[in-house]
């Protein structure tokens, strides 16, 4: 199963902003959001995170993806690459008109994604979730921008093919308080 790979494409906490530490509650994908509850007891900079529903703002998680797994070509993609319980990633702080991609398996999404639909923050869910009109309570909200399809597929005969595409959401966010 491929996992959730993000991007950060203009996000201000790269440059000027929080970046959090978090400390991953269950296995997680790069793409997910979390609000965060607090510092962790003893801790100084790792916070501990909780799912945000609708009612809290989000921190955006993108851990860089370190695959271990060498043993076949391919095998280092970023698909590849899950949070454990327990690992400290990093979370970024999403302001009002950041910028960011995540691939379809990181989101709740109703078919294919929307452009022009929104995505909310789920209180059952790390995940995303689409919908199509906001009620403006949500703490999250972020509106689909674009689709991107990055990547290719190369044949290398009697093997198959190598390499992948990758099907990105772009996302703006809207609001998040």
């Amino acid at each position: 199963m491929a996992n959730s790979v993000v991007r950060l494409d203009k996000v201000k906490s790269c440059y000027g902003g929080h970046i959090y530490s978090v400390l991953a509650p269950e296995t997680m994908q790069n793409g997910f959001v979390a609000a965060l509850k607090g510092l962790k007891d003893g801790e100084r900079e790792i916070y501990e995170i909780q799912k945000a529903g609708t009612e809290k703002p989000v921190v955006l998680i993108a851990h860089s993806p370190i695959v271990y797994d060498n043993a076949r070509q391919g095998a280092n993609s970023e698909q590849n690459y899950e949070i454990e319980s327990g690992e400290v990633v990093r979370a970024y702080e999403l302001q009002k008109t950041d910028i960011f991609s995540v691939t379809k398996e990181g989101l709740n999404l109703t078919e294919d994604a929307k452009v022009g639909n929104f995505v909310v923050a789920e209180s059952d869910s790390f995940k995303l979730k689409e919908v199509s009109t906001t009620t403006g309570s949500e703490a999250f909200i972020g509106k689909i921008v674009r689709t991107d399809v990055v990547g290719s597929t190369i044949p290398t005969g009697q093997a198959g093919s190598i390499g992948r595409l990758l099907n990105y959401v772009v996302i703006e966010v809207i609001k998040n308080d």
